[in-house]
């Protein structure tokens, strides 16, 4: 049997010595540089990675040194009398913010229920019902750029419109006048001549209003008044030089008042006093402000829509529902999260801000209450934070700090219950 020899054959010289393919020559070239372009990626990342964090900390830093700094500046000022106390000149340590906290949460008040169902409204109508028309679908691009142009005017600019438009209403109603009945009184209100009695101390009776242009009444002759209680009685009228002793009766007193008596006007208004124009008011400032955040609701509440997945709206149509029960029963309620979410940074920025409010109500921060009626003037929390910050007295400028931690607090109370909320509801 025949076996044939395995012996290895030598490799021709000329073969080893034959050049490389320029396709493999290409490839590797191309392995090398995908190599360092991937590598480099990698340290471009890193290095951007590096300065976002660096950004952050810097950030956080700052911010914690500005918080111990309000801290201290302002924790000797933390005490009950400043949630319970009103500003006062004579008294700088005695000062509270309470007034400035029911108005801030009053002019939100309004703020929430005209902004908010407005923006959703107008978010679901662009965004849900959007035109197949080509010139309603130009208009409908229009009014979206529009709208994004909106959320970046600065307040000041919305202070200056609310001023004309809900203030002054464009002087359509009359110009309005200081101490002076002005515009039109639609309900809530009750004028009257306050007068003083024989009684003394203080003591005086209405008498009813019948002509708004005078400003005052002189009594001549007896006429029908107004007790406190609302009571009609006969106000009788005491002449000095008649020779007629003048009452001893504290009851014959209280309706009584001297010959040429003479009253100045008075208002009785109810918490629902209503005129066109508003004024100097917190419902004007409350709209004012619905402005200003107006923008950025449309515009989260339209992101909201936008992620709501098409499957949802298909299924709800392929079972037969209409567009308005679509949006109603599936796209709402699955953008209410959302929403929800671009309501709290709104009302965040409404409640801190300043400018607006100093435009429409002015600077004025001596007030002892929150507001009594609808065309009642407030003083809000950034505003007396202005005041006090700007006052050279230490006393007031540590005020100011204290005053910027309640802040901070009520926000982050606001800010949780609207979690909250938005919580159970995406539960539910």
């Amino acid at each position: 049997m025949n076996i044939e020899s395995t012996t290895p054959v030598a490799p021709n010289d000329s073969e080893s010595q034959r050049p490389v393919p320029e396709a493999i020559r290409q490839g590797a070239s191309a392995t090398t540089e995908s190599t360092q372009n991937s590598q480099r990626r990698i340290r471009r990342s890193k290095t951007f990675y590096g300065i976002c964090v660096s950004v952050s900390f810097l950030s956080i830093v700052v911010l914690a040194v500005l918080l111990i700094s309000i801290a201290v500046q302002g924790r000797s000022r933390l005490t009950p009398t400043l949630l319970t106390g009103a500003h006062s000149t004579s008294e700088p340590a005695s000062s509270g913010m309470y007034p400035a906290i029911i108005g801030s949460l009053s002019i939100c008040a309004v703020c929430a229920l005209s902004a908010l169902p407005l923006g959703i409204g107008t978010a679901i109508f662009l965004e849900e019902f959007q035109p197949t028309n080509p010139w309603l679908r130009r208009l409908h691009g229009f009014l979206n750029l529009n709208i994004s142009n909106l959320a970046g005017v600065p307040s000041i600019v919305y202070g200056l419109l609310g001023l004309s438009l809900f203030v002054f209403m464009f002087n359509a109603f009359g110009q309005i006048k200081v101490n002076e009945s002005s515009g039109t009184e639609l309900m809530g209100v009750e004028r009257y001549y306050q007068i003083l009695t024989l009684a003394g101390g203080g003591d005086s009776v209405l008498v009813r209003q019948t002509d708004l242009a005078l400003p005052t009444i002189t009594i001549t002759e007896p006429i029908e008044a107004v007790d406190r209680d609302g009571n009609t009685f006969r106000l009788e009228v005491w002449d000095p030089k008649s020779g007629t002793p003048k009452p001893k009766d504290p009851a014959t007193q209280h309706r009584t008042v001297r010959l040429g008596q003479s009253g100045g006007a008075y208002a009785k208004t109810s918490w629902y006093y209503f005129r066109l124009p508003f004024g100097r008011s917190f419902l004007a400032a409350g709209l004012t402000l619905s402005l200003v955040i107006l923008p950025i609701v449309i515009i989260a509440a339209q992101e909201a829509l936008r992620s709501v997945s098409p499957s949802l709206r298909e299924a709800s149509y392929g079972l037969g529902a209409t567009k308005w029960q679509t949006v109603r029963n599936v796209s709402l309620p699955a953008a209410i999260p959302g929403i929800m979410t671009g309501a709290i940074l709104a009302m965040g920025r409404a409640i801190g801000e300043a400018a607006p409010i100093l435009v429409v109500l002015g600077a004025t921060v001596a007030k002892n209450s929150g507001p009594q009626n609808l065309m009642d003037t407030v003083v809000t929390m950034p505003v007396l934070i202005f005041h006090w910050a700007g006052d050279p007295q230490v006393t007031y400028q540590q005020l100011a700090a204290a005053a910027i931690i309640v802040l901070l607090l009520v926000l982050l109370l606001m800010n949780s219950l609207a979690i909250y909320l938005r919580q159970k509801i995406r539960v539910e």
